[in-house]
């Protein structure tokens, strides 16, 4: 009997680099690691190519819009750009219209990710008006609730509820609702409004609260409310824009909430990065119109990231700053491990088949090609990886430039083995 897909490379997750191998895959999970390929229906054999065979990439902040905001980005196109950066599962944001804060709303997202997502995908659910209505929404396969800077005010006693809950994720933007209240600013000035006093006095809030629910900060913009954050037993991600974009200007492509910090910060920032003491990275890949995006005062703030972002941090391990397998936590076991999922980022028998397949270079120009949101900060900025093949629940999704057509996608939290993939508990490190 044949296998259904067989890869084969230079094998490497977390722990480290394992050697040539081939990945054998059954039924949408890993079925075993051979030294030679087995008959296959699919094989895809990068032996001696210089390719690392990898977990897939996860995601676990980008907005894919969609619903009634399908003319910014939409779950096929976002997803389509997530697969060509190697990345296998996302997990969407509920700032949706409608928002995603209602039974009737998040089942509407849910068959529209169900139905055209290409990756593994999940989704988190809004705050709701009401704790009834919220211990409605977590009964539906999410992976947790966001909250939002208004939701500290509008919805206090609610956020409050969920955090009592021990068995929900909740992952806070850290800013207080204050942070909010100017409508029209320059890039400069929003920095100095919106400073690193709001994030901090946001994870001190929510630290009060002494939560039960397990607590993610995201994408943290200044070192000190990573370290607050860390102090208080919360998981955190940093972007790539707070940790990359260290040039910019007053143009509306910069725009992004947090705000762009000063390149002190960037650096200081880097360096908590490097010292291993962030779990994640995300995009918040936010993507807007063009005509949304060009207006400098009045624009939409979010950067399109999901096409560029894992090959521009693997410039990272290319510099020597961060070793490949602290990469691979980052992009894949430690998004894992906020999420709950025991059997995504690692090679290993029983995981999940979601593989990505890249190699080192070659320099290359970074610009949209599959998602809608054409208008990028990163514009001629370096691309240090090429990623081969997008492998998703053992179906190749993307190879050698191309989308195949094929997708074994699915959401962890419904898919009849799900049960299987969470909660995580184990006390793994990178």
């Amino acid at each position: 009997m044949r296998a259904e897909t067989v890869v084969c490379g230079t094998l490497v997750d977390y722990r480290g680099v394992h050697g040539e191998g081939c990945v054998v895959v059954e039924d949408g999970v890993i079925a075993g690691i051979t030294s030679r390929p087995p008959s296959a229906v699919n094989l895809l054999d990068h032996r001696g190519r210089g390719a690392y065979v990898a977990p897939g990439f996860i995601d676990l902040h980008v907005h894919l819009r969609g619903l009634r905001l399908s003319y910014k980005e939409d779950e096929y196109s976002g997803t389509a750009a997530a697969a060509a950066s190697g990345i296998a599962m996302v997990v969407d944001m509920p700032n949706t219209v409608p928002r995603l804060a209602t039974v009737e709303a998040l089942s509407e997202k849910l068959q529209a990710l169900e139905r055209y997502s290409l990756v593994d995908y999940s989704v988190y659910a809004g705050i709701p008006g009401d704790i009834e209505e919220a211990s409605r929404l977590a009964s539906m396969p999410i992976a947790g609730f966001k909250v939002y800077p208004g939701d500290l005010l509008d919805r206090f006693s609610v956020v409050r509820g969920i955090l009592g809950s021990s068995d929900t994720l909740v992952v806070v933007h850290p800013e207080l609702p204050e942070a909010e209240k100017p409508l029209v600013e320059s890039n400069s000035s929003r920095t100095l409004h919106r400073g690193c006093h709001w994030e901090i006095a946001a994870v001190e809030l929510i630290a009060s609260l002494q939560p039960r629910a397990r607590v993610h900060i995201t994408h943290v913009s200044c070192p000190s409310t990573l370290e607050r954050a860390r102090s208080a037993g919360f998981t955190v991600d940093v972007t790539p824009h707070h940790l990359l974009l260290q040039e910019w200007s007053e143009d509306c492509l910069f725009r992004v909430n947090p705000p762009l910090r000063s390149p002190h910060y960037s650096m200081l920032l880097l360096e908590k990065l490097l010292g291993g003491t962030v779990d994640a990275f995300a995009s918040d890949h936010a993507p807007h119109a063009v005509w949304e995006k060009s207006e400098p005062l009045t624009c939409r703030p979010g950067i399109p990231w999901l096409e560029a972002w894992p090959q521009m941090l693997y410039c990272l391990v290319v510099a020597k700053a961060l070793r490949l397998d602290e990469y691979l936590w980052l992009v894949s076991r430690g998004p894992a491990r906020i999420l709950g999922l025991s059997g995504y980022g690692v090679l290993e028998p029983g995981a999940r088949a979601n593989i990505t397949v890249f190699k080192p270079g070659p320099d290359r120009v970074l610009a949209p090609g599959l998602s809608k949101a054409r208008y990028i900060p990163y514009f001629m900025e370096r691309s240090c990886m090429e990623v081969l093949a997008t492998i998703v629940g053992g179906a190749v999704v993307y190879r050698e430039g191309v989308l195949t057509g094929e997708t074994g996608a699915v959401n962890p939290l419904s898919w009849p083995g799900g049960a299987h993939w969470r909660p995580y508990h184990e006390k793994d490190s990178p």
